[in-house]
């Protein structure tokens, strides 16, 4: 009788095994390669070549959702700084701001390629992140603070401003 069963990769079947012997069958090919060894060629059927190109495409494409989140949460919290009069939870946002602009530096020192995708990711996201910091500030602000924080929509923050160090002054 046929076995009509699909056969199960390993990156399918235990993706926490797959990287680790994906690195073992590359570093196997490498040193065929860099021995002169005659068998290397027999070594390549070893390499899941679409999935582990698939997965370093998805590395990328994490990284920069990573970056654009980040970039985000950089402008919720400074509009929130920036609009609300509230003393109180003011703190806890510069600290966010602080920490994620550290965080955000990291990425940037890693991969310095994603800086030329800061200017682009951060307009496709300040609308929003206003958007949310307004629906915050309903709560710590009034309608007040809501509407001011409402007239950055489309205008946003710069690259310096949400990289650098600014932190905006209490609204009074």
């Amino acid at each position: 009788m046929p076995d009509d069963r699909i056969p199960v990769s390993l990156h399918e079947q235990d993706f926490g095994a797959w990287p680790m012997g994906q690195a073992a069958a590359l570093r196997a090919v490498r040193d065929a390669v860099l021995n002169g060894a005659d068998g290397s060629a027999e070594l390549l059927p070893a390499i899941d070549w679409e999935n582990l190109a698939e997965e370093i495409e998805g590395w990328a494409r994490r990284d920069r959702r990573e970056l654009a989140s980040r970039l985000a949460l950089i402008v919720e919290h400074l509009a929130k700084v920036e609009f609300s009069s509230l003393a109180e939870p003011r703190a806890g946002w510069i600290t966010t701001v602080r920490r994620e602009r550290g965080d955000l530096a990291d990425i940037l020192e890693d991969s310095p390629s994603l800086r030329r995708e800061v200017p682009d990711l951060l307009a496709r996201r300040t609308d929003k992140a206003i958007q949310v910091a307004a629906e915050a500030l309903e709560s710590y602000g009034g309608p007040v603070a809501v509407m001011a924080c409402l007239r950055r929509l489309g205008t946003g923050y710069t690259v310096e401003a949400v990289l650098g160090d600014w932190i905006p002054v209490r609204a009074e």
